[in-house]
């Protein structure tokens, strides 16, 4: 099976690195233009510019998020240059390690401020687009830590489960005008972001962020840590005409860390 996405226009936020830069490499492999978003600027740049001297097409779009007129804007240009929004891959996302006791409201806010408010915002602006092309592909970014449980992230546990509620909400309201929404949901993934919560979670228990993760590894079924690229291909299915019929359904990319769920 080859996954076509010619000339389809792909916003994917949280683009500079992991998940988000193996997605927008995928989409433009495929055909695609992926828009890649992320705060620093560099490192959208350097993935649109790789990307571009591959022989592909990508655009670069420096944004904070969690600022409502960015999202704004970002649609409005898209639009603008493009004339359509094919799909929208919700991969930004922030962690906040820290026991319950100990925590701080503010900390949580933040978790919750990019994780869930600016998904809804940027989800609530391209889906207007989508509706009015009857035709769309949203892909969150969840987790299974959402359907398990993370002891010492339950913000972003939390964060998730909000996440896929609103996934399924969405995907009933949007389904019979030609729209898909769905959510990738990973275990631990070899990210930046992961290595700088193993060095946290591990520092609570008195042991290095590789000795913490190595044993994480090893209670997963398959006894070790997935790649960016295996969420990426799962992501770039959903975005594809092969995945319409899935629809409001949270899929775990997980090595089998969690069943029937």
């Amino acid at each position: 099976m080859r996954i076509d996405l010619t000339d389809q226009v792909h916003i994917i936020t949280g683009a500079g690195r992991g998940i988000g830069k193996e997605t927008a490499r995928l989409v433009a492999e495929a055909g695609g233009i992926p828009i890649l978003v992320a705060r620093t600027a560099e490192q959208v740049e350097a993935v649109a510019a790789e990307l571009v001297a591959a022989g592909h097409r990508a655009e670069a779009f420096p944004a904070d998020i969690t600022d409502a007129a960015k999202c704004e804007e970002l649609v409005k240009e898209v639009m603008g240059r493009h004339g359509r929004i094919d799909g929208l891959v919700n991969n930004a996302a922030t962690n906040y390690v820290a026991n319950l006791v100990m925590s701080k409201e503010e900390q949580w806010r933040e978790v919750f401020e990019l994780n869930v408010f600016a998904l809804y915002r940027l989800t609530r602006l391209c889906v207007r687009q989508m509706i009015r092309a009857k035709s769309g592909r949203v892909v969150n970014v969840s987790s299974v830590a959402e359907k398990v449980g993370a002891a010492y992230t339950s913000a972003y546990a939390a964060s998730k489960g909000a996440v896929d509620a609103f996934m399924r909400s969405i995907a009933k309201e949007v389904a019979k005008v030609g729209i898909t929404v769905n959510s990738v949901c990973p275990w631990h993934v070899e990210t930046e972001m992961l290595a700088s919560a193993m060095e946290k979670r591990g520092k609570l228990f008195g042991k290095t962020g590789e000795e913490y993760l190595q044993g994480i590894a090893e209670t997963n079924p398959q006894q070790r840590i997935l790649q960016a690229e295996e969420v990426a291909a799962a992501i770039v299915y959903l975005l594809s005409a092969q995945a319409r019929g899935i629809n409001g359904q949270a899929i775990n990319v997980c090595g089998g860390m969690v069943m029937g769920h």
